[in-house]
């Protein structure tokens, strides 16, 4: 066990992972009081076995280190892998290129996804680890302690195995090329979040009149913005519901805004012209700079009971193939799935189902059912595959 307190030691293993073409990264970090997560330790393993941590608080340039992360040649093997793909993200701007989760790949060999790194290195490598006590520890407190180390270091010792054997697996079912098809997609989805407009996912943004919206989306862009700059979580700035509740109230002085609960805590007075000030402009927008209502849902409600009928049919698929039915589809996507065949009558963007190696697992199979192609009948309630569908004449719907 090797922890790495100097920029010339960490040069040295930045060109041990150069050589090496493929490294086990992991993270650990404090994220509960800052923007965005605070990075308290990297940890390392590399083909040989040897595992290193990284302090980043003595350790100040890792530069060396995303340089390498979003090369075209070093393989990075992660577990559940969001915030890694963040930190990169945020070092350098640049997207990792060369990144294998784990967990992901677990999901299309088996039913296990999501799957925690102990249960998958038991599946995959039939290994019981030992992983500690330190769910709680506190990142940030130094020095840390030969137990904490241990339990860090544990999160990617066995990564490195768990990939060859998953790659070699994946390969031989014909999935390997559907594995970097699904993690460019969470690639893809992590590094959207930062462009996303955040207010709309506001709980009760929906509910508000077009100029409630715009007050909503002025005071959640000054709250991020004012997040950043003091590198705090942007709802210790202001709560939601106080961003909602004062939309809708619009106060036009900080007396007014105080008859609002909770309003009058010292940590908010701090603030209160500046909201005022805030709520006044927004609400003298013009009302073509105004937000637009998001769409409603403007088919019938036949969707939700076909998207469950798509439900039992891919749920039976998946057992049958050995693939989680969580990484294939949600709830949303089958209802796209109906609204597409059905309603649409399969004009428009093709959705998520129809495209790639889903269209493969399922996309006939669920346009079978919904055409009356295929009815369904429980054969033997006690097996493992309940459920049988038998390919029949289409029935008119």
């Amino acid at each position: 066990m090797s922890l790495i307190t100097r920029q010339d030691e960490f040069q040295d293993l930045c060109e041990q992972i150069r050589s090496a073409g493929v490294v086990a990264f992991d993270t650990e970090f404090v994220s509960e009081s800052f923007f965005r997560p605070r990075l308290c330790l990297l940890q390392f393993a590399l083909p040989d076995g040897q595992v290193f941590g990284v302090d980043p608080f003595l350790v100040e340039d890792l530069a060396s280190w995303w340089e390498l992360m979003s090369d075209d040649a070093t393989h990075v093997i992660v577990h559940g892998g969001r915030e890694e793909i963040r930190f990169c993200q945020f070092a350098i701007s640049r997207r990792p290129r060369k990144l294998f989760d784990v967990q992901v790949a677990e999901g299309l060999r088996s039913r296990g996804f999501p799957i925690s790194y102990a249960n998958l290195v038991s599946r995959v490598l039939n290994q019981n680890i030992q992983h500690g006590k330190e769910t709680r520890t506190d990142w940030q407190h130094r020095p840390l302690t030969p137990p904490q180390l241990n339990y860090a270091l544990e999160d990617v010792r066995h990564l490195i195995q768990v990939w060859n054997t998953q790659c070699s697996s994946l390969q031989q079912a014909g999935r390997l090329d559907w594995a970097h098809v699904e993690i460019e997609r969470l690639i893809d989805g992590v590094l959207a979040e930062e462009d996303r407009e955040g207010w709309l996912r506001l709980p009760g943004y929906g509910r508000l009149s077009r100029r409630e919206m715009a007050v909503a989306k002025a005071l959640f862009l000054w709250r991020n913005s004012e997040a950043e700059r003091l590198n705090r979580p942007p709802r210790r700035i202001l709560r939601d519901d106080l961003v909602i509740d004062l939309s809708h109230r619009q106060p036009k002085s900080v007396r007014e805004m105080n008859l609002t609960r909770d309003m009058n805590r010292r940590d908010y007075q701090q603030y209160a012209d500046k909201i005022v000030e805030i709520i006044c402009e927004a609400a003298e927008l013009p009302n073509d700079q105004l937000p637009l209502k998001p769409q409603g849902n403007s088919h019938p409600a036949q969707d939700e009971v076909l998207g469950r009928i798509l439900g039992l049919a891919l749920a039976n698929q998946c057992q049958e193939l050995g693939l989680s039915m969580s990484l294939v589809a949600t709830a949303a996507d089958l209802k796209d799935f109906v609204r597409w065949h059905v309603f649409d009558q399969r004009q428009g963007p093709r959705p998520r189902l129809m495209e790639g190696w889903r269209a493969e697992v399922c996309g006939q199979l669920l346009a079978d059912v919904l055409d009356g192609n295929v009815t369904l009948r429980v054969t033997n309630p006690k097996s493992e595959y309940p459920l049988q569908f038998v390919h029949g004449t289409s029935q008119t719907r």
